[in-house]
């Protein structure tokens, strides 16, 4: 319901920047006359984008404030997670039908990623009271996290002419996303026998290999100056509305303390997972690969997790006309 509401929001939006330029320029062009050739050109832009990221971002920092909250001396804020800044880069085929309208058909690429290793102390299991102070646990921390996403792009442009050589343009159009995302956890625990003092060594991993696709928005304004007839610099911001449902992969967990080790394949979920089961009750978001919803004590409240690519973009590029 809310992506529903979301989406009228932006169509409303994106009429009111066409409707309006046409209303004011009716007037100051209702002399134009003469007869239009359409044009053909290639536009290359790229620049600095911005994406939430949505809940590989959520969980990674969860986690990292679980751990900080019950290893007393980790601090947290370690744990690297997808950055939301970084490379935006677009090409686009662009199709004038008349000296305000355009259509283009594009393809951008965005990606991103992190990684950490660290390592830290405190005790195993978490939940467990002592009777006596054991020395504390060691341990290691590896997190990665990875983001790649293939946007095929349908434009229609909206010119306003400032001179010769000057052009204000608007943009709205829908962008079809091919997404995958990757996050690998590593965790290796060196932990003292609480009665004999003799080391035992416990490794936990997990790692997904998921993919998406799903449909966005965009809506956008440009500066455009031509400096020949055929070439021009073009520069542009543009928002973005994407969040990608059902991602799809594999999962391949081991755990040398529970014994557990498995690999699942179905659909990327994020629920309230207790990591601790049998030492306490305390649950926190975690990531599952299942077919279906899981449900049951050890799981709570799971939803399908969400790739949420929304956000902006400031580029700059040139424009070429092929004819």
């Amino acid at each position: 319901m809310r992506c529903k509401i979301h989406a009228k929001k932006i169509g409303t939006i994106c009429i009111l920047l066409f409707v309006l330029p046409v209303f004011l320029n009716r007037i100051a062009y209702s002399g134009e006359s003469g007869i239009f050739k359409p044009k053909l050109s290639i536009k290359l832009t790229g620049g600095l984008r911005y994406i939430n990221v949505g809940d590989i971002n959520n969980h990674i920092e969860s986690f990292d404030n679980y751990m900080s909250s019950h290893l007393s001396l980790y601090e947290g804020g370690k744990m690297g997670k997808i950055n939301n800044y970084g490379p935006d880069l677009e090409g686009e085929l662009r199709l004038d039908i008349s000296s305000k309208f355009a259509v283009g058909v594009g393809i951008g690429y965005i990606s991103g990623k992190n990684e950490s290793d660290f390592q830290t102390v405190g005790f195993w299991p978490f939940g467990m009271i002592y009777a006596y102070s054991p020395p504390a646990d060691l341990f290691e921390f590896v997190v990665e996290s990875k983001l790649e996403t293939i946007p095929i792009k349908l434009g229609i442009y909206y010119t306003i002419p400032l001179g010769s050589r000057i052009n204000i343009f608007l943009k709205s159009g829908l962008d079809y996303y091919f997404s995958k995302c990757f996050i690998y956890k590593y965790n290796e625990i060196i932990s003292l026998d609480r009665a004999v003092l003799i080391p035992e060594f416990y490794e936990i991993s997990n790692k997904y290999d998921m993919r998406g696709n799903g449909l966005g928005f965009n809506g956008g304004l440009g500066f455009e100056y031509k400096i020949s007839n055929v070439l021009a610099i073009v520069l542009e911001i543009q928002r973005r509305y994407a969040k990608i449902k059902n991602l799809k992969g594999k999962w391949i967990y081991s755990n040398t303390f529970t014994l557990e080790q498995g690999e699942d394949e179905g659909i990327l979920y994020i629920g309230k997972k207790n990591m601790e089961e049998g030492f306490s009750d305390i649950f926190y978001p975690d990531l599952v690969v299942s077919p279906s919803k899981p449900s049951g004590a050890k799981i709570l409240n799971a939803k399908e997790a969400t790739l949420d690519l929304s956000g902006f973009s400031l580029r700059v590029g040139i424009r070429i006309k092929l004819f």
